[in-house]
């Protein structure tokens, strides 16, 4: 079960000392890798989450393995959260720094969904319009949902920005029906 509370402890920490030696690019690639590996080996899964392993195999392990393509700040959380029988919360931690960094940076992570994949100059002019509209430099994830018929959505924070045909047609649904109404 992960816990919000402790990832925003070890990240706040990792985040902070990471800006301190200027490595938080560093820090923040090797923690998605970590996590892209624990995602998509299953074999390193099981190990490094198993109750089988005690922690100091793991601990060893990880040293031996990532000692020499890790900095040494990422490769010691992930030690200590070994260490500590946090090793399910890497992955919010990941995401608590990264969060942290784009705060720190005043950097917003939109999410733009359309019905089918956008080329790079269409996406490109999407996150143009975007940041002047918004007025912060964005961070853009791209993602495709074919309910949409048509058009895009982009989301950000709790808001969403609805140009699709989907939501035009929901927005025209609920016009509708609130004309009915308001005639009854």
């Amino acid at each position: 079960m992960e816990d919000t509370r402790v990832a925003r402890r070890y990240a706040t920490a990792l985040f902070n000392t990471a800006q301190k030696y200027e490595i938080v690019e560093a820090v923040e690639e090797e923690l998605g890798s970590f996590e892209r590996l624990l995602a998509n080996d299953a074999q390193f899964r099981r190990f490094f989450i198993a109750p089988y392993a005690s922690r100091v195999e793991k601990i060893e392990f990880v040293d031996r393995i990532f000692n020499d393509r890790m900095t040494a700040l990422t490769l010691q959380l992930i030690k200590l959260m070994l260490e500590k029988g946090r090793e399910r919360e890497i992955q919010s931690v990941r995401s608590e720094f990264q969060r942290l960094r784009r705060e720190n940076a005043d950097i917003l992570h939109v999410v733009i969904t359309s019905a089918t994949e956008l080329d790079a100059a269409t996406r490109g002019r999407l996150v143009t319009q975007l940041e002047k509209k918004l007025g912060k430099k964005i961070e853009p994830d791209f993602a495709i949902d074919p309910r949409l018929i048509g058009g895009v959505k982009a989301a950000y924070g709790s808001f969403v920005l609805d140009g699709t045909v989907r939501g035009a047609l929901s927005r025209l649904q609920d016009a509708l029906r609130h004309d009915v109404l308001k005639q009854a």
